[in-house]
């Protein structure tokens, strides 16, 4: 049996003209650490790339010893991080963070720090995970899909996914591959092909197949992934948690 749907979203981009696009700055530290400060505080002589801190602490515990009790360690990573124009990180300076320098303007959440002579912004937004980000123009997309949980039965569907270029100049994208942990996933159509103009919208159809699923609970959760190769700076691909409900376990 198979079942057909669009899965449809609406996206808020924002009123007025957008000068550039803000790309977070990537870091990951190590596991169990606190105090995380990424912000971007210049840019390089070319202009290429932002230099900033990516600093952190992490605390452990040992139980026992002398007199008993719990101690402390304490570990300070003092680091200079760099990034390209699109917030993808390029190294690490374990040597020492950067001092924070005077800040450049305030706009809304961000505090900038810096600006090169393209008019790339770089500094500290509180509403980013990181904190750390990078206006940059150029490519970029969103999906109008949205990536919500969702509860399918176990039929062959027929998935249709839709995105839209708003970047500064148009997208180019030269490959769709749809997949998923445990589901037979093909793609079926895609008109996100090549270039993609800047207000556009195009649109990736899939079939999904979890027909195949066994499981003594009556539900299998499975993701489904389109990932996209593109100029954009920051790959941002669909993922979706699925929950298929088995027939044989159907009330």
């Amino acid at each position: 049996m198979k079942a057909s749907f669009v899965l449809v979203g609406v996206s808020f981009l924002g009123l007025g003209s957008v000068a550039a696009y803000e790309y977070p700055l990537q870091f990951t530290p190590n596991p169990g650490y606190r105090n995380l400060v990424v912000a971007g505080y210049s840019f390089d002589n070319n202009g290429s790339e932002v230099v900033g801190t990516c600093s952190y602490i992490t605390v452990s515990g040992t139980t026992g010893g002398k007199g008993g009790g719990t101690h402390t360690a304490t570990k300070t990573y003092s680091q200079t991080c760099r990034w390209d124009l699109y917030g993808n990180l390029i190294s690490v300076d374990p040597s020492g963070a950067p001092a924070e320098p005077t800040t450049y303007s305030k706009e809304g959440t961000q505090v900038i720090y810096a600006t090169n002579a393209n008019g790339d912004t770089t500094g500290a937004d509180s509403q980013l995970p990181g904190r750390g980000f990078v206006n940059t123009p150029g490519p970029h997309y969103t999906w109008l899909t949205p990536m919500s949980n969702a509860v399918l039965h176990q039929f062959v569907y027929t998935l249709s996914f839709a995105l839209k270029s708003d970047g500064d100049s148009p997208v180019n994208i030269s490959g769709v591959t749809p997949s998923a942990l445990y589901g037979v996933v093909s793609l079926k159509s895609s008109t996100c092909n090549g270039e993609i103009n800047v207000g556009d919208e195009c649109s990736i159809t899939v079939t999904y197949d979890p027909t195949a699923f066994t499981s003594s609970t009556g539900l299998v959760a499975d993701t489904l992934r389109i990932d996209l190769t593109s100029d954009a700076g920051e790959p941002h691909d669909f993922v979706q948690a699925l929950k298929v409900v088995l027939a044989s376990k159907e009330n």
